[in-house]
């Protein structure tokens, strides 16, 4: 016997080789809309931050505002402690009853209590904020800025509806969301058309090394899809569906968007004719506050009317932060 193989056996082959997509519009789709849903998760992101903002900063105005009720609170202390030594001032000279001081004394005594429960409400609305912005626990802060007057509309409604659209994160990653399902079903229907591609291979193949000889192959694949239909038809379904679901989503952020301007819109408005009524109200009050006090050091009336008017000093106040 001749054996049936002959040698040698051994063989060298080296090659690179390529291959590319020439046409494939589920492909080239199916990368679109996952473009379209990396740029919905950056939006996200960006709306994240955005509340991150609005919380510290909504904290940090109520800091402020709290700031602000201690400094009346304690102003109000020291009107009821100057009240209560007048009225003192007043018994000794025999001009009033004990009765008047013993108001004056339980008006200081509340004046006192509120001055505690503005205090207490700040220190606990300063740990909030020291937590949301992450200062570390434990440590002390105080705030530098003053409460900021109501700003001023330099938008109409309609401009201001027209950049909420433009501007808002979340409504901008609900339209890629959006373009990302519509993608999707254009990724879909590329599932029924014929696709193309290219491969391409070079090297050297030999026996060895030094007797390797270049060889290269260049092949055009031409797929067309036959027995997917059922497969391709039910993700087309799928599709739709999300389309359906992503355009609702939009318009239902389309519209609150719009409800929450105009409701802005709307107390901002209110406010500021709130504003203008409580700061009459806050100098009606100090005048009162004034005309009481002159009338009991006059004798002509008890310090009822002083205590009355003081209360309409701290709620007034109170009205206007």
């Amino acid at each position: 016997g001749m054996p049936a193989l002959v040698g040698p056996f051994n063989v060298f082959d080296a090659r690179v080789s390529v291959s590319q997509s020439v046409l494939d519009l589920r492909a080239l789709n199916d990368a679109r809309a996952q473009a379209h849903q990396v740029a919905a998760a950056r939006l996200t992101v960006q709306r994240a931050r955005d509340l991150v903002v609005l919380v510290a900063g909504n904290l940090y105005l109520h800091a402020l505002a709290s700031a602000v009720r201690v400094e009346s609170a304690d102003a109000q202390v020291k009107t009821a402690q100057a009240i209560l030594d007048q009225a003192n001032n007043m018994k000794a000279a025999g001009m009033v009853a004990g009765i008047d001081v013993l108001r004056a004394e339980l008006q200081l005594s509340t004046e006192r209590l509120r001055a505690t429960a503005a205090r207490n409400e700040l220190e606990k609305t300063k740990l909030q904020l020291a937590r949301v912005i992450g200062l570390e626990p434990g440590r002390a802060f105080t705030l530098s800025d003053a409460l900021p007057e109501l700003p001023a509309q330099d938008l109409s409604l309609d401009q201001a509806i027209e950049r909420a659209y433009q501007s808002r994160p979340d409504y901008q990653a609900a339209q890629e969301r959006l373009r990302a399902a519509e993608a999707t079903r254009r990724a879909a229907l590329g599932e029924f058309l014929p696709s193309v591609r290219v491969n391409a291979d070079y090297g050297r193949i030999g026996l060895t090394p030094g007797e390797a000889e270049g060889t290269y192959a260049l092949t055009g694949i031409v797929n067309v899809p036959i027995f997917n239909g059922g497969r391709s038809r039910g993700r087309l379904i799928q599709a739709d569906a999300d389309i359906r679901s992503r355009q609702a989503e939009l318009d239902d952020l389309k519209a609150g968007i719009d409800t929450e301007v105009r409701s802005s819109y709307l107390d901002m408005d209110a406010a500021r004719q709130q504003l203008e009524v409580a700061t009459r109200a806050r100098d009606i009050a100090a005048r009162q506050l004034t005309q009481a006090r002159d009338r009991f050091a006059a004798g002509v009336a008890s310090n009822i009317e002083v205590v009355q008017a003081q209360e309409a000093v701290a709620t007034s106040a109170d009205q206007y932060i």
